[in-house]
């Protein structure tokens, strides 16, 4: 009986040439370290599988080979002890037809905008984690926390608050206001931007990544709700603007969040 499963490629599998054996995919791989016998491309191959992480190495040349990309499908197959790695065949996808016109969401409130953005966050983060990462939500936010997340075996968490927009497309620029009142700077607190596109029906391919170190140099403005901390950048990556060092990938959240926790880690025991 033949058993396989698909995997969508992410950021740090290409750069080390790994392949991260999801959930679904354990019960076809080996209890223990080692070797095991791979076809690729029609050609046998030897890879080292780490039962600990879950993981395959020796990919670099085959995904180097195959101009391998961020969201690349991978298709693993089991044919009783024979392994088969292939890229899913992306001709015969039918591309769906964008929609002519920006979904209405004027009858959505602030609050529920809020939840689908923390949501989107919450998703890149545990799927793109490689089973390292944990995500909750405070059972208040009135410390301007809206996300915390802890690395397996680490137990200093990393806390994020959110900023969902809904209108950068009209404005041009990404812009997010920080309660100063509710705002305490820490080196494990983080602020991400992120814009929703009601037309893709998902946030933007880039997102701000901002220590609360640095949000804390960020404007001063005043309004009737008390004053808050302004940033503003426009989200392309040729971007030049104040912010635009902390502008990153959303697919390389989780992978920056992971380098925190190392840094993190040198100074904490």
């Amino acid at each position: 009986m033949i058993k396989k499963f698909i995997r969508k490629l992410i950021d740090v599998e290409i750069k080390l040439g790994f392949l991260h054996i999801p959930a679904a995919g354990i019960e076809m791989m080996p209890d223990k370290d080692g070797k095991i016998a791979v076809t690729i491309d029609g050609k046998d191959n030897e890879l080292t599988y780490n039962a600990k992480h879950k993981r395959v190495f020796g990919l670099v040349r085959w995904y180097k080979a195959n101009n391998a990309r961020v969201g690349d499908e991978i298709i693993l197959e089991k044919d009783g002890s024979k392994y088969g790695l292939s890229f899913k065949d992306k001709s015969q996808e039918t591309p769906l037809k964008e929609a002519e016109t920006l979904l209405d969401i004027s009858g959505l409130s602030s609050q529920a905008k809020g939840d689908i953005v923390e949501e989107r966050i919450k998703e890149l983060i545990v799927l793109q984690g490689q089973g390292l990462l944990s995500v909750y939500r405070p059972v208040t936010d009135t410390q301007g926390v809206d996300l915390v997340v802890t690395k397996a075996g680490m137990f200093q968490p990393i806390f994020l608050q959110i900023k969902g927009r809904f209108n950068v497309a009209k404005v041009g620029f990404f812009l997010m206001d920080i309660n100063k009142k509710t705002f305490t700077p820490h080196h494990s607190y983080f602020v991400v931007g992120a814009y929703f596109n009601p037309q893709k029906m998902e946030i933007d391919e880039n997102v701000l990544l901002v220590p609360s170190i640095e949000v804390a140099k960020g404007t001063v403005v005043k309004s009737k709700r008390g004053e808050s901390l302004r940033i503003q950048n426009h989200l392309s990556p040729d971007s030049h603007g104040r912010w635009a060092p902390f502008l990153i990938k959303k697919t390389d959240l989780a992978n920056k969040l992971l380098e925190k926790f190392e840094e993190m880690a040198k100074y904490i025991k």
